[in-house]
């Protein structure tokens, strides 16, 4: 596996550790995986997890970002490593995790956050556009789950919080394999909640509305000159009428994670400004 967890990413061994205080963090002793964490909402979900405690495994195709946010996060006295992981591929995954458990002991946390967003009505959606969208989206949080739920059995338990959207139960102009993949993520999040619950492993989804990120920016291209959708006009119809920023996405996932929410399973949580509201 390329880039996993070296030796320099044991908690034991991150030099700057006592520097962050243990006390009252909610994730103390945690070991987490957060996919996508390179950039945008994964960063910043990976920086609130080891900052309450938690070992963090940062996993991307973004290699150099990725292994930037990790290098941060340790000169900062938190513990984190970085691993690629294209969220598409079993193998990769099964890896992962594999070497995760093999060097800390146990995966208590999936963060599955990777994504795509292809902004196309379905008569522009071409196969190759509705493959990839449906792979990293779904298949992403399908194959996490996959390989992550074994070792969260065998420890005793775990969390995932899988990121939704609030275009997987409000319409939206155009975005036709997005809305379906994200539909598919509340679907996977229910019936993975119901079945595994007796196992101590607890499942939850988030609904962000638009956030402060990369992929915001190239939605916004596509809306740049169209006469169907005005991003302005639907922003204003929030409640509260602006974009998100990451970390208070951040904030509801340690929240979720956490034993804060331990009687939390099966929910979709929005994080939209009150747009489902209405």
């Amino acid at each position: 596996m390329n880039d996993s967890i070296s030796a320099n990413d044991h908690p034991e061994q991150t030099t700057q550790a006592s520097e962050v205080p243990s006390k009252d963090r909610l994730l103390e002793g945690k070991i987490a995986i957060v996919t996508g964490a390179a950039r945008g909402q994964g960063a910043s979900h990976a920086k609130h997890l080891a900052q309450e405690g938690a070992y963090v495994l940062l996993t991307d195709i973004l290699d150099d970002l990725g292994k930037t946010v990790a290098q941060e996060l340790r000169d900062q006295g938190h513990q984190a490593g970085y691993a690629r992981l294209d969220v598409r591929d079993s193998a990769q995954w099964n890896e992962v995790v594999a070497e995760l458990v093999k060097t800390k002991g146990s995966l208590d946390i999936l963060v599955n956050n990777a994504g795509v967003c292809e902004v196309s009505a379905v008569e522009e959606c071409s196969d190759t556009e509705w493959a990839l969208v449906m792979e990293t989206n779904a298949g992403g949080v399908l194959r996490g789950c996959r390989s992550a739920i074994p070792a969260m059995k065998a420890t005793g338990g775990g969390v995932i919080v899988n990121t939704a959207s609030v275009q997987a139960v409000k319409g939206s102009w155009g975005y036709a394999a997005y809305q379906a993949s994200k539909a598919a993520v509340v679907g996977l999040t229910r019936s993975m909640a119901i079945t595994y619950a007796k196992e101590n492993i607890r499942v939850n989804a988030i609904a962000p509305s638009a956030v402060n990120t990369e992929m915001l920016k190239h939605e916004m291209e596509h809306f740049a000159t169209n006469e169907y959708f005005d991003f302005d006009t639907w922003l204003w119809s929030q409640p509260i009428s602006r974009v998100a920023e990451p970390e208070e996405v951040s904030k509801l996932v340690v929240f979720l994670v956490s034993d804060l929410s331990a009687y939390s399973t099966g929910g979709v949580f929005p994080v939209d400004g009150g747009l489902l509201a209405g």
